[in-house]
């Protein structure tokens, strides 16, 4: 870069991290959808309102951005931080903080409000249908199944898988790739993620809280210049992640599952579920980012 400045480290720990994350349909049907938004359609006013709040809590649930949404917070908990030295220079206080800022219930509500918002009954009711079918509940078991997983266990079956099935079962391989693509691809994830990324970052510099000061500008040449690399690792990520997961579902069942996703409806669902995800951790995020001047850096003993 022209600057010569160098990146923050956490850059490329954040994108990867997002990116391998990023999965396929999960969660826990309750099995009365449906009904529930012929019912809502026959109310009014606040209850009407409450009502269609259960219904989108319920479609979250079933389609597993629940835990996609709610895990943000351990992710924020776990990880280095968005540039890569907040658990270092704030120990157990940033941790704590991560905690509160990335509260489950506070997100799981914002998402719904946001999905209120942007999202039709037919695409509530296009998503709730197929993962209510015996398919859907089939993939969400062995979804939530993966979810309980360690992730160096889910790594190392899952590179054995992937190699395994380069040599006797390329098809398969070549599904997971199509069922990854029909959600929204590696491109639009690094695009999205590198849009919290940013957010993240200039509120931190506006805060304070980070020892390097970049335009946006500059952020975005950064950004750039690390996005072959990401996609690269992102990609390999997330077919690793669907062998795993996936490992015991039939031929058959992954094709029908591919066919179900690439259906422009379902697209259309998972374009809204994604962006209200990201609009969520974008938002975390710089609320983290600005609380963190807050704190005081720890010293060594």
């Amino acid at each position: 870069m022209q600057s010569g400045k160098q990146a923050p480290s956490g850059i490329a720990r954040t994108l990867q991290a997002a990116g391998s994350a990023i999965g396929l349909g999960r969660g826990t049907w309750f099995g009365a959808l449906a009904l529930a938004l012929v019912l809502v359609s026959m109310l009014s006013g606040a209850a009407a309102r409450a009502a269609e709040r259960e219904v989108y809590r319920a479609f979250l649930e079933t389609t597993g951005f629940d835990v996609a949404i709610t895990s943000l917070q351990q992710d924020a908990m776990s990880g280095p931080g968005m540039s890569g030295q907040e658990a270092n220079d704030f120990g157990s206080q940033y941790v704590a903080l991560a905690e509160k800022v990335f509260d489950p219930d506070l997100m799981l509500n914002r998402a719904i409000d946001m999905m209120a918002a942007v999202m039709p009954d037919a695409l509530v009711q296009h998503g709730a249908d197929f993962y209510a079918s015996d398919l859907g509940q089939r993939l969400v078991a062995v979804e939530n199944a993966s979810h309980m997983a360690s992730a160096d266990e889910r790594r190392a079956e899952g590179e054995a898988l992937v190699r395994e099935l380069a040599q006797s079962n390329p098809d398969r391989l070549e599904d997971y790739q199509a069922m990854m693509d029909s959600i929204g691809g590696v491109d639009a994830s690094v695009r999205a993620i590198v849009e919290v990324q940013i957010r993240y970052l200039l509120a931190a510099m506006a805060a304070g809280t980070v020892d390097f000061e970049f335009s946006e500008a500059e952020l975005r040449a950064i950004m750039a210049e690390q996005e072959p690399a990401m996609k690269t690792e992102i990609a390999r990520n997330s077919i690793i992640g669907a062998a795993y997961t996936y490992r015991d579902m039939s031929d058959a069942d992954i094709a029908a599952y591919r066919d179900a996703l690439e259906n422009p409806t379902m697209q259309q669902v998972y374009e809204a579920l994604n962006a209200i995800q990201y609009q969520v951790m974008a938002e975390r995020y710089e609320v983290l980012a600005g609380r963190l001047a807050g704190l005081a850096p720890q010293t060594e003993l």
